[in-house]
């Protein structure tokens, strides 16, 4: 495909980076832009005002299959895109990343119909969205769902003292309904297997159905039970992420206290929540011990800054909240944070990219979902017609690849090593995504070829 992508900052250049492997990328910069970022990207460069037609026109924006307006001012992108539009460009697709122009994706995109414009990404909002998946699962470090729910995917640490601790997998088994489909202790990931024997503080990664998932996450993972009600939070930045995730959170029946250190803003945004807003700063530790931090299961970091979120987090975790979500939208913050020891991880950025990235690559239209800042996948595989029944455990797929779930007719089968794929099935594979190709091409074609051959 060819690409024109309007930008002057991280957002353009990781999109750039993201899609110029496999298409023909162009990015447009203000004139005077010198950034080495952009110099080590594979793509042309052209300098001047992204909304302007002549500077369109002088990249041929006519020709593109798909422009993206993503630099840091939301009125330029509108204007840049309806411009690219009106010029011939196939799709286009508009970043919003001000609270003051966006305010929820439904008026986002009835305002992307009147412009015309294809696609408008709220940022704020996918970020938003991304981190109430996980929070609203008690204890989960990620979160995710698909078939409607029907299966559940959730990441979670071995609690000191709970069952999984220090015992063998074979000699104390999963709940029915679940698959582990990874482990990870420290750096290392890998598929858990009989003789793995855990150990708290490990991290673990299972698919399955609703009771299943419930029944591990309760009875296998946890020590019974802390007195500190489940469903309370305490929000730092009250911008467009923290206001939509306060607000998310009460819609799901939490109780959220909300710290913004601008004054203004806690007062325009006090009035449109039921939660307590409080105009303060966040890194203050005094503050926090005055409001009683350690009594909420989870902190979110998110204010604008990543270095503040830091902090803010870290000072969370001294005083002894179990759960921190922090925001970093440096690219080099992500690996940092987990590193020094920060639950979850998410960035404005990350989330924007997946979007776009996801839509794009016609190579991944079977790819339901990215973890593990994308080191980890979820494929959903068909299995061909002619493909003889086969027994899940003579399956002999990529070493860091496992079913977890099949999806046959109308039913989800949540697998054991008993139970076959058959033809026609639909497979939900995780797989490290280093063997992303290497297991399509498994379950897609080798199960074919070997029942053709008998």
């Amino acid at each position: 495909m060819r690409i024109t992508i309007g930008g002057e900052d991280a957002v353009a250049f990781r999109l750039a980076e993201a899609l110029m492997t496999d298409h023909e990328v162009t990015v447009i910069v203000p004139q005077d832009l010198r950034d080495p970022a952009l110099e080590r990207l594979d793509v042309q460069v052209l300098h001047g005002p992204t909304s302007a037609g002549k500077t369109l026109k002088a990249a041929d924006v006519h020709k593109a299959d798909l422009f993206v307006a993503c630099t840091s001012a939301d009125e330029r992108n509108l204007v840049a895109c309806a411009e690219a539009k009106r010029l011939g460009a196939a799709k286009v697709t508009c970043f919003l990343r001000r609270h003051e122009v966006q305010t929820n994706e439904i008026e986002a995109a009835s305002l992307a119909r009147s412009l015309h414009i294809d696609q408008v990404i709220l940022p704020a909002a996918r970020l938003a969205r991304e981190i109430l998946k996980i929070v609203l699962v008690p204890g989960a470090l990620e979160a995710d769902a698909f078939e409607n729910g029907r299966v559940r995917l959730v990441k979670r640490s071995v609690d000191v003292g709970s069952p999984f601790d220090g015992a063998v997998l074979k000699d104390l088994g999963v709940p029915r309904g679940v698959v582990l489909v990874m482990a990870q202790r420290g750096s290392e990931r890998f598929i858990p297997r009989g003789d793995t024997q855990f150990q708290a503080g490990d991290k673990i990664m299972a698919m399955g159905n609703l009771q299943g998932m419930d029944a591990l996450m309760s009875e296998f993972l946890t020590v019974h039970k802390s007195n500190k009600d489940p469903r309370r939070a305490v929000v730092v930045g009250g911008g467009a992420v923290g206001f939509s995730v306060a607000e998310g959170l009460e819609k799901s029946g939490w109780k959220v206290k909300l710290i913004e250190a601008d004054e203004k803003r806690a007062i325009e945004i006090a009035p449109q929540l039921h939660s307590l807003v409080l105009h303060g700063d966040g890194t203050d530790l005094e503050l926090l011990r005055q409001e009683h931090i350690a009594d909420n299961p989870v902190l979110i970091a998110v204010t604008s800054n990543d270095e503040k979120n830091l902090l803010i987090s870290l000072l969370a975790k001294q005083q002894g909240v179990g759960r921190i979500v922090t925001r970093a939208d440096k690219e080099s913050n992500e690996w940092l944070f987990e590193q020094v020891g920060i639950d979850v991880v998410r960035s404005t950025t990350g989330a924007a990219i997946r979007t776009v990235v996801r839509q794009v690559n016609r190579s991944e239209h079977d790819l339901m979902a990215e973890f593990e800042h994308g080191d980890v996948k979820v494929l959903r595989l068909n299995v061909p017609e002619g493909t003889t029944d086969l027994p899940l455990n003579n399956l002999q797929a990529p070493s860091f690849a496992i079913v977890g779930a099949i999806l046959r007719d109308s039913k989800v089968i949540i697998p054991h090593g008993r139970d076959f794929i058959k033809a026609h099935d639909q497979l939900l594979v995780f797989c490290h995504a280093n063997c992303a190709e290497e297991t399509r091409t498994y379950f897609e074609r080798t199960q074919s070829k070997r029942s053709t051959a008998r």
